[in-house]
């Protein structure tokens, strides 16, 4: 009976260090993810910008042929929306 509960005290020792060193195996890959995927992250999303601001312009243009402005020229339109504000 001493040796079932022993037996029962060392699985649970080993189940909750495994558990541990499962999470902190996924606190790591979370960190990385930080380094490695913000970035792409933040450049899809201003490209998803450029791309939602050129089909707004395109839109409220009519018949005339759009002319869309360049990314720098698209930079410099948001840096002066933020001044104004």
């Amino acid at each position: 009976m001493h040796l079932t509960r022993l037996k029962h005290r060392f699985f649970t020792l080993l189940s909750t260090l495994l558990f541990i060193g499962c999470l902190h195996s996924a606190a790591r890959v979370e960190g990385n993810l930080k380094v490695t995927l913000q970035p792409a992250l933040s450049a899809l999303s201003r490209d998803m910008r450029d791309i939602r601001d050129a089909l707004t312009r395109y839109a409220g243009e009519g018949e005339e042929s759009p002319t869309p402005l360049t990314r720098g020229e698209t930079h410099a339109a948001e840096r002066g929306d933020t001044e104004d504000k």
